[in-house]
């Protein structure tokens, strides 16, 4: 997150649509490939799958630090590493997360949101983590920070290993395209999961899309802040996402979920429309800290719903679909704030995003039920 855009931003100082571009291309696979990420995985074993996945994205991060460091590093390698780890990242996610329904299961039985909350807070300890490194880049350079990537993702490998066997639980044989349009279904015609994928369609797009493009552009050509700047933004970010994450965890079962999701996202756009003001640098930082502690709380309890609402057969095409709306959103908010930046400025376009979201928002709590959406309508779903 802070290397990649570092490398595009500063170390070749790439203009505002280039980086739209280039973020873009990191995120783009997610549009194509995610549902049939989704769809694989139900009829896949999703631990063998996650291991193959971790050893492969091992390999990218090694290639581009041997470019990078024989002195060949241009703007089209990185869009092709880009492209490649996003590609990997579109199978990993709708694997991963409906590994996580099975693990969680055996260890906190019917509470899946104690254990959604604990595994999204120990993920963003390590983005923080990986953020408080990548800081470090204009010292140790990127090639050591590539090859430690590489190192961190055999571990990975490592780790699912001593995971047990995620066989699927739909042995019957069907068409990809068909398991695919299946799972979309599913979405569509269920009044939870629908308005959530929606909502966190729109934060990828007018949130995501921001955070990747017009946070770098802030800190580099306003503020002047270089890779060390990209990495106290995202600190100040996470660092709000991991104390909300564990301060739901501290305060157990939420009950009016839907509401608590929909207010997170209002002050997203409230905090979004902020930052386009021009102030300092610390309190552009304040507010990206805030900005975390809601989008800790939205992507927690979204996570819970779609977990529970999800039916078990069709778990990781749900889920790969929720992922679609989340991160298939980035790239086209990244390709769209890139290019209103080039008409506009840094910080109209902040504005514009905030008002769009805050449109959206108001869409979705008068036509469907998102703000009503409780923990016994999602225990109720047929899921």
């Amino acid at each position: 997150m802070v290397l990649f855009a570092w490398l595009v931003t500063d170390v070749l100082d790439e203009r505002a649509f280039r980086v739209g571009l280039a973020q873009t291309a990191l995120m783009a696979p997610s549009l194509l490939f995610m549902i049939f990420g989704g769809a694989f995985a139900d009829r896949s074993d999703t631990r063998a799958v996650l291991i193959r996945l971790h050893c492969a994205a091992a390999l990218p991060p090694l290639a581009l630090a041997l470019i990078i460091f024989s002195g060949e590093l241009q703007y089209e390698w990185l869009i092709v590493y880009g492209l490649i780890m996003g590609s990997l990242s579109a199978f990993a996610i709708p694997a991963r997360d409906s590994l996580l329904s099975t693990v969680a299961v055996k260890a906190f039985g019917e509470d899946i949101q104690r254990a959604v909350t604990m595994a999204s807070g120990v993920q963003f300890l390590g983005q923080l983590g990986g953020i408080i490194v990548a800081g470090a880049a204009a010292v140790t350079g990127a090639p050591a920070l590539l090859a430690l990537q590489s190192v961190v993702m055999l571990s990975g490998a490592f780790m699912v290993r001593k995971l047990p066997p995620a066989p699927p639980l739909d042995r019957e044989p069907s068409h990809p395209l068909s398991d695919m349009r299946d799972g979309i279904a599913q979405v569509a015609r269920s009044p939870i999961l629908l308005p959530v994928v929606l909502g966190m369609f729109a934060v990828g797009v007018l949130y995501v899309g921001s955070f990747m493009v017009l946070l770098p552009l802030l800190v580099t050509n306003y503020y002047d802040g270089g890779a060390t700047g990209i990495s106290i933004v995202n600190i100040c970010f996470w660092g709000g996402t991991i104390i909300a994450t564990f301060a739901l965890l501290r305060f157990g079962h939420i009950h009016r979920r839907g509401l608590i999701m929909t207010c997170s996202l209002t002050s997203g756009a409230v905090i979004l429309f902020l930052i386009g003001v021009p102030a300092p640098f610390f309190v552009m930082c304040i507010l990206c800290f805030a900005w975390g502690l809601g989008a800790g709380t939205s992507m927690t309890m979204s996570r819970t719903i779609v977990q529970l609402a999800a039916p078990p057969t069709h778990r990781a095409r749900v889920l790969s679909i929720f992922q679609l709306g989340f991160a298939g959103g980035g790239p086209i908010g990244a390709f769209a704030s890139g290019f209103i930046v080039e008409l506009t400025s840094i910080h109209t376009a902040a504005w514009i995003s905030a008002g769009v979201m805050v449109l959206v928002l108001l869409t979705l709590a008068t036509t469907t039920r998102l703000v009503s959406i409780t923990s016994d309508d999602v225990a109720a779903s047929p899921a």
